[in-house]
């Protein structure tokens, strides 16, 4: 296979002692790949829980306010945040609205001249602040690698951005088990009872769904803590769609999480175009935007 692969490429044989064919075979890194706190560790970068958690961008990270928590989120508008976060912990937000189509952008140069002015500090004490202040611990050392582009070169993974942490967050909010929140002035919580139909039906589809698809489906309700993300995925995609009709008091929140699957299908399309990607981009600004609304 491998005389094959050289033969291949040079379009000679390299066996060949009369021509006497030599080439140089050289393999590049360009993109690496896992979860955030393997890549945050890769990166050198504080990761999801620093007060700059995003390894693409410079959004910084704000507390909940009448909390003693330290985690950090990142809402992009945090208008009605501001007076009350620099009166309780004199964390000032600075910028009052994010906007998702522009967001400050991480660059190559500009990470790398952040991690070589944390590297570089006097005192550990005054690492760990400039650390703090950009979310880089230090100079990463596949940084020494030219053909990778930082963070570019570093992209999220979407099983577990997706699958593993968007779709089951949602869920909890759908069943007031997120974080102790309640839903507000909205209305977004399903009626009781109505999730443990779900996960009855969910389970029931598995007999009229053929074993080609996939596993048999089990019941959401019991313990979504089971499902891996492939159970997510085609729940998300085929089932939830379904299920989820009519089930909330307000079809905003059927609407929105409808986007979200047209969103989900299109990027798992096994072709993109340039216009599709247009498409994906300004469909999750737009949908992101909405959930905060």
């Amino acid at each position: 296979m491998v005389q094959e692969l050289l033969e291949l490429a040079s379009g000679v044989s390299t066996f060949d002692l009369d021509k006497k064919v030599l080439f140089a075979l050289h393999a590049y890194l360009v993109a690496v790949f896992g979860d955030i706190p393997a890549m945050s560790m890769i990166m050198r970068m504080k990761g999801h829980n620093g007060i700059f958690p995003c390894r693409m961008c410079m959004i910084k990270g704000v507390r909940a306010p009448h909390t003693r928590s330290t985690t950090h989120y990142v809402p992009l508008n945090r208008e009605n945040l501001s007076s009350v976060l620099l009166s309780l912990t004199g964390d000032d937000p600075e910028i009052a609205i994010y906007d998702a189509a522009n967001l400050p952008l991480r660059t190559h140069s500009e990470f790398l001249r952040q991690a070589h002015f944390v590297q570089f500090s006097e005192s550990t004490a005054e690492e760990k602040r400039r650390s703090k202040a950009c979310g880089i611990k230090g100079i990463p050392l596949l940084s020494y690698l030219p053909s990778l582009s930082f963070p570019v070169s570093f992209p999220y993974d979407f099983m577990h951005l997706i699958w593993e942490n968007l779709i089951p967050n949602l869920i909890r909010l759908w069943t007031g088990k997120f974080k102790g929140l309640d839903e507000g002035m909205e209305s977004y919580e399903l009626r009781p009872g109505v999730w443990q139909a779900i996960g009855k039906a969910t389970k029931a589809s598995g007999s009229t769904i053929p074993s080609a698809y996939g596993g048999r489906p089990q019941d959401v309700s019991d313990d979504g803590n089971t499902f891996t993300a492939d159970s997510w995925s085609f729940w998300t995609l085929y089932i939830g769609p379904v299920l989820l009709q009519e089930r909330f008091i307000n079809d905003t929140y059927y609407d929105h999480f409808i986007k979200l699957v047209k969103l989900l299908t299109k990027c798992l399309q096994f072709e993109m175009l340039r216009d599709d990607i247009a498409l994906i981009r300004s469909g999750f600004e737009e949908w992101v935007t909405e959930f905060e609304r």
